[in-house]
């Protein structure tokens, strides 16, 4: 039989049943016809085809369908082949009232969950309202995902359960040391930050994820951590923070130190530390984040006396890092004691 035959009249009580995954034989009857408003077609198995009614289906769970004759026609086919009996227009009549009045406390039912919500939403921010730092322009966040994925019909998404909200940034830079940092401050996270460098994901590309951490691959179940910036049109501090549990630690809301605030912060120049024809100045590496002093000489250097010098920091775990906006060109180091011993040891 052609499940799209258009042959069979449609009728008031005529069965119909809908199959897929989910609902494999969901049974109907039609219980309205109309006709269709402006000219539609469809293409199917016979080519373009004129679609002149719309049909409301009442399903026997109380809920209904209203779509096009093209749509109920393999429905209607698919009943017949099963045998299912038609209703008379009495009893699709009640059926439609039952999922109309269904249909209708579903709505007002989501409507009251959405205003609950709302108030619940509204309530919470008016709570961590005082505790947005002013300087922030970031936060970090924990989110544990559940996979929705379906391999067989190619369908890859995740759902959000929960958020946390873990710390604060002063700048909007993706910095892994930074939510590596932030993920101490709960416990469901906390393994994040000694995780391996594989759970550092950079996905900022059409279709990715963006910068995140995350113990496994991005449709999976688990914690990610991530970072959204919180300025916008709007005033209220508190607009762009998603909602969530609060496990900001009290008193020290950022994930940084302020030696990142200082070079965060393009008007603030950082304090120099004179070492004879040297200066010492800390700042944060740009892309990795970690602090870091750079040895800067006072004059130019001829090639000779700067190799040597490359050659003495390199010996000492330093390298060479050239100027970038307000960082200056210098012998950076790890650790501040190192670059005052080999700062002391040119000088000398």
């Amino acid at each position: 039989m052609n499940a799209q035959n258009t042959n069979t009249a449609l009728f008031i009580g005529q069965p119909v049943i809908f199959g897929d995954m989910a609902n494999p034989d969901k049974t109907g009857w039609i219980a309205d016809i109309e006709e269709q408003e402006g000219r539609v077609f469809t293409l199917g198995a016979d080519g373009m085809t004129q679609q002149k009614f719309r049909v409301t289906v009442a399903w026997d769970n109380n809920t209904l369908s209203r779509v096009s004759e093209g749509v109920a026609r393999p429905w209607i086919a698919k009943a017949e082949v099963r045998g299912i009996e038609a209703k008379i227009p009495a009893v699709v009549a009640e059926l439609l009232k039952e999922a109309q009045t269904a249909e209708q406390e579903r709505r007002e039912l989501a409507a009251r969950e959405r205003a609950e919500r709302e108030r619940e939403v509204s309530d919470w921010r008016d709570g961590i309202r005082a505790k947005v730092p002013a300087e922030a322009k970031a936060v970090i966040v924990a989110e544990f995902e559940q996979d929705q994925s379906d391999s067989m019909t190619d369908y890859f998404a995740t759902t959000t359960t929960k958020t946390v909200i873990l710390a604060f940034s002063r700048h909007t830079r993706d910095l892994f040391p930074e939510m590596r940092k932030a993920a101490r401050n709960y416990e469901a996270t906390a393994h994040l930050a000694e995780a391996g460098a594989v759970a550092e994901h950079r996905e900022k590309y059409s279709m990715g994820a963006g910068y995140y951490l995350k113990a496994s691959h991005h449709y999976s179940d688990g914690w990610k951590v991530s970072k959204r910036p919180i300025t916008g049109q709007s005033n209220d501090p508190a607009a762009y923070v998603p909602f969530g549990e609060w496990s900001v630690p009290e008193g020290q809301p950022f994930a940084t130190g302020n030696a990142e605030r200082r070079t965060a912060e393009p008007n603030e120049a950082a304090t120099a530390t004179d070492a004879g024809g040297f200066t010492i100045e800390e700042h944060t590496h740009t892309k990795r984040g970690f602090q870091m002093w750079i040895v800067s000489p006072k004059v130019h250097a001829p090639q000779e006396t700067f190799s040597a010098w490359l050659a003495t920091a390199k010996e000492r775990k330093g390298w060479y890092s050239r100027k970038w906006g307000s960082t200056p060109a210098g012998f950076a180091f790890k650790c501040p004691e190192v670059a005052k011993a080999f700062a002391d040891e040119l000088a000398g």
